[in-house]
């Protein structure tokens, strides 16, 4: 990678344009622009030994995981604040781990399948169906906005006479 920027900053390239030639984040490039060889020697040395926050609790939950596969990233994340009281474990963090996890050791989410059956009619007015969405667009000038969504029918309008 740093190369390949370098290579690209003697041609002449802007840093914006060497982002996009090689398909990295801008902040990459920032990162190893002025960054001579021996620097960036020492910087892969450091990385390398950087250990991750999560390391001392791999075991527990390689254990959960096995033992409840259908176990969400969501529900570690609970389980970790509340056994060893660190309020410094975030959930991408966790999402991330067990994500590893479960590709290193194959364990497979069950999904989970919906379940429902019919229920009864009842008279007109009753009964109301409502479903809720949301979806992100790109905005007309740049960014995004979510935006939320409330259907409803009323059970007996979906009958035709």
């Amino acid at each position: 990678m740093y190369g390949e920027i370098h290579q690209l900053k003697d041609l002449g390239l802007k840093k914006t344009q060497v982002a996009r030639h090689l398909g990295i984040n801008i902040k990459t490039v920032n990162k190893y622009w002025l960054v001579d060889p021996d620097e960036f020697a020492k910087l892969r040395e450091l990385s390398s030994r950087r250990t991750q926050k999560l390391n001392q609790y791999e075991d527990v939950i390689l254990d959960w995981l096995l033992q409840f596969p259908d176990l969400t990233a969501s529900q570690v994340e609970d389980w970790l604040k509340e056994q060893y009281h660190d309020e410094s474990i975030k959930e991408r963090t966790v999402r991330r781990l067990v994500a590893r996890l479960r590709a290193e050791h194959h364990i497979e989410k069950q999904p989970n399948l919906r379940q429902y059956q019919a229920v009864p009619e009842l008279p007109m007015g009753k009964q109301l169906q409502i479903d809720f969405g949301e979806k992100t667009i790109r905005k007309s000038k740049g960014g995004h906005i979510k935006l939320y969504a409330l259907g409803a029918v009323l059970a007996h309008s979906r009958h035709k006479s």
